[in-house]
């Protein structure tokens, strides 16, 4: 049996967070949900996550200030980071492409889409 998938996901909304971490690790994935930057952070210094999922909109930081920080840093640039809003698709899809996300999901497709398109992007993306 391989090692599961690691994904590291932040959304200030708490329920939110529930429910996408129970749909992931439903699907067979380690998941550590966070709900702040500082925590993201503190997570991300000791945990490599193989996938970063991140909200746009948070009142600390928006997600795509994250996704170009992440993706400038060295240690955290080859993690693949995917948008995660209630954007419609293709105002997202213009948003990952312009601060360089490896792509994006709308929540507005549900949850069972989410994990659908998880491991779509997992297989595509990255491994």
């Amino acid at each position: 049996m391989h090692e599961k998938r690691k994904i590291l996901l932040i959304d200030d909304s708490e329920i939110t967070l529930a429910m996408e971490k129970a749909v992931l690790e439903a699907r067979g994935y380690e998941v550590i949900a966070t709900s702040t930057l500082m925590e993201f952070e503190k997570t991300l210094q000791t945990w490599k996550p193989d996938l970063i999922l991140t909200d746009i909109h948070m009142p600390e930081a928006k997600g795509t200030d994250i996704c170009r920080t992440l993706k400038n840093e060295y240690g955290t640039q080859d993690i693949p980071i995917i948008l995660f809003s209630s954007l419609p698709d293709d105002e997202l899809a213009k948003l990952a492409d312009q601060v360089g996300a490896d792509g994006s999901l709308s929540k507005g497709n549900g949850l069972e889409a989410m994990g659908e398109k998880i491991d779509e992007l997992v297989q595509s993306i990255i491994w």
